[in-house]
């Protein structure tokens, strides 16, 4: 739960995941999210971030999240701005974020 952002490499971070993914047993889920950079706002302070004396944090395209539930179930709606992930009904419309979010099943 956005911690891979930690890891610079999208396909390091990838590999992380399906080894964990790969030592559970079928029906076990992966819950996932991570920052995304689907607003120049965000990628700017995120960059801004990543220039002081902190650990990095990489975010990422909602495409490359989704990579993460390559050969998982993903439950719906999918991958989508972790707002809009089963919103409470009747709350009226979400505010969209810059982290996506998702729940994939492991058949």
């Amino acid at each position: 739960m956005g911690v891979m952002g930690h890891v610079a490499d999208h396909d390091e971070a990838l590999a992380i995941m399906r080894k964990l993914v790969d030592a559970l047993p079928s029906g076990s889920h992966l819950v996932h999210y991570d920052g995304t950079s689907t607003s120049e706002s965000m990628v700017d302070a995120q960059n801004r971030y990543n220039d002081s004396d902190t650990a990095a944090y990489h975010v990422r395209t909602p495409e490359q999240i989704e990579r993460a539930f390559d050969g998982l179930e993903l439950l719906e709606p999918g991958v989508v701005p972790c707002t809009h992930w089963r919103p409470e009904p009747g709350a009226g419309e979400p505010r969209p974020v810059d982290a996506y979010c998702g729940v994939g099943r492991k058949p």
